[in-house]
């Protein structure tokens, strides 16, 4: 979703990998929102692992390109201000549609907006007090993004000094943070604060740590995998990962205890495998889910607004695949108006 739209060599199959992940994120929700599968159903923990851990690959995928495409002389180059200024860039036009909408039409996607919470969103510093303080629905994601983006000179200064060390470090670290709320923190919680327990920032932020890990051994190796052995390694880990086995009824139940590090090593590993694949020309269908990978960011934070806007008139199916169309059509306007205008502003 948010990564850097930058001039660098594309890596890998990571703007495909973009493009399912975009459409598992979006279609779990729409199909949770038109209610299509029945509860501890196979085809309803699929959707539930596609979708959540989705995002969870999100932050890897954001953590390895930030870390891989940004190094220390880099940012001294450019100047900490544009290095900010182009994060800001890339995260808040959209970011702020959304928030506007939301609040405009009080769509109810979030808290009330008080002036704190208009604050908060205003300077993308409300996921270092609390991710779901975002004034629209998966705005937890932009929040959490936004702290990497404001201490990663910090983190690429260091990682220039301790070089794959400290990067390993701050995986195994952050890592440990995070054993508390995902063993048992998060389903102690009553059930209303369970989410927002989820999406704290000690139970998310080691997955951009492990991102940043997979980009310190990307770079110091030239190893790269045929596309057919990375497809077929990666078809056991997708079984892994959808096999319809522990069952469960509460989605949080797949994503908390260490059934919940199971998934994330699985994705991870995909993450991997899309980062290590060798660079190629794609197919036609690699070339579409590339371009949907571009327009991932607005699909993610534009589809609950089609959801709003269809499912009031078109139920069941019908209004999932309309939902899910107008929100692709809709991130492809914002990409194409909003996005890639925001991006050569920050290259200038």
């Amino acid at each position: 979703m948010a990564t850097e739209p930058s001039k660098v060599t594309r890596i890998g199959w990571l703007d495909p990998l973009r493009g399912i992940l975009a459409l598992c994120v979006a279609a779990y929700h729409l199909s949770v929102w038109f209610d299509l599968t029945r509860s501890g159903s196979g085809q309803n923990m699929a959707f539930a692992k596609l979708g959540n851990y989705g995002v969870s690959a999100f932050f890897v995928l954001s953590g390895f390109l930030l870390f891989r495409t940004a190094s220390w002389p880099r940012i001294q180059k450019e100047g900490l201000g544009r290095f900010w200024l182009r994060r800001f860039l890339r995260l808040a036009p959209i970011f702020y549609l959304a928030c506007l909408l939301n609040v405009a039409f009080h769509l109810g996607m979030g808290p009330d907006p008080s002036w704190r919470f208009i604050l908060e969103n205003l300077t993308l510093t409300f996921g270092a007090i609390h991710p779901n303080h975002a004034l629209v629905t998966g705005g937890w994601y932009v929040g959490l993004v936004a702290l990497l983006y404001f201490a990663y000179p910090a983190l690429a200064w260091l990682r220039e000094k301790g070089g794959l060390w400290f990067l390993a470090t701050l995986a195994l670290g952050l890592w440990l943070w995070s054993l508390p709320p995902t063993l048992h923190g998060v389903m102690a919680q009553e059930p209303w604060n369970r989410f927002h327990s989820y999406v704290l920032a000690p139970n998310q932020l080691f997955l951009l740590a492990w991102g940043g890990l997979l980009a310190g051994l990307h770079a110091v190796t030239e190893e790269r995998l045929n596309p057919k052995v990375a497809l077929l390694l990666a078809l056991p880990m997708l079984w892994l990962l959808l096999k319809p086995t522990p069952q469960f009824f509460d989605h949080l139940v797949a994503l908390t205890g260490w059934l919940r590090y199971r998934y994330l090593l699985v994705i991870t590993l995909l993450v991997a495998l899309a980062a290590f694949t060798q660079n190629g020309e794609p197919g036609r269908v690699g070339k579409a889910l590339a371009k949907l990978g571009d327009w991932s960011f607005g699909l993610y934070l534009l589809h609950p607004f089609t959801m709003k806007l269809v499912a009031p008139h078109v139920t069941g199916n019908p209004g999932f695949s309309l939902a899910l169309g107008l929100a692709i059509l809709g991130a492809a306007l914002a990409h194409r108006w909003i996005e890639e205008p925001a991006a050569r502003l920050g290259r200038r």
